[in-house]
């Protein structure tokens, strides 16, 4: 079961991760890391966790495993689990600000008095990578069907056509999108100078200060104590 977690929190929480991100070492990006697939499970995305958990297991172990070896083809991956730990956090947090209903996460948003411009470009990318997913899904389906997919070994001697049948349709169909997101927009008078309305209640519980507090606990430990010297 998903718990609802107050959106101002979950945003708090990215801009926070996002900067502790950018000054953390090796072991405190694993701690991190931790923390965000825990955050997933606390919001109920356990799909979603045990997928990330996966990701980030494989890149410890092979990062561990980089440490060890004198290979210089395994030093170049360094890079790429570097990658993988620096953003990882990030991306896991957004993944569940996803979830937050595009008239809610207005709300919120409007509630902290940020910019107008800055609160319609967070709630549109927050959108729109899920429904470039649904497109993409979409248009591989019918790729599959007339054996033009990406994702069957036949094809990957042929890039350039399966660049032509699968990304050529997802950018027409991007287009189309940033269309529809315009006209509906313009529908709903999200021009209007005046404070909007919501049917969305927005407030603090004891569920999001204990998360909060948590949060400020386990981030105070990995930063002042080194537990993982990696």
């Amino acid at each position: 079961m998903k718990k609802s977690i107050d959106p101002r929190i979950q945003f708090l929480l990215l801009i926070v991760q996002s900067v502790l991100v950018l000054c953390a070492g090796m072991g405190q990006l694993i701690l991190l890391n931790v923390f965000a697939l825990f955050y997933l499970l606390y919001a109920g995305l356990y799909q979603t966790a045990c997928k990330m958990g996966a990701v980030i297991a494989a890149t410890v172990a092979l990062y561990s495993y980089m440490l060890l070896s004198d290979q210089q083809w395994v030093k170049f991956l360094g890079f790429l689990c570097f990658l993988v730990l620096r953003f990882g956090p990030v991306i896991i947090m957004a993944r569940v600000l996803q979830e937050v209903p595009t008239g809610r996460l207005m709300a919120a948003m409007q509630s902290l008095r940020l910019p107008k411009n800055f609160i319609l470009t967070l709630a549109v990318t927050l959108r729109f990578f899920p429904i470039i997913k649904m497109e993409n899904d979409t248009i591989q389906m019918s790729a599959r069907l007339r054996g033009l997919s990406y994702s069957q070994p036949k094809n990957w001697l042929r890039p350039l056509q399966v660049f032509e049948y699968t990304f050529v349709p997802l950018m027409m169909r991007t287009m189309k999108i940033a269309d529809e997101l315009t006209a509906s927009a313009m529908t709903k008078g999200i021009d209007c100078p005046d404070q909007r309305t919501s049917i969305y209640q927005t407030r603090l519980t004891s569920k999001d200060l204990i998360l909060v507090a948590f949060f400020i606990g386990y981030m105070v430990c990995i930063f002042t104590f080194n537990f993982l010297e990696v």
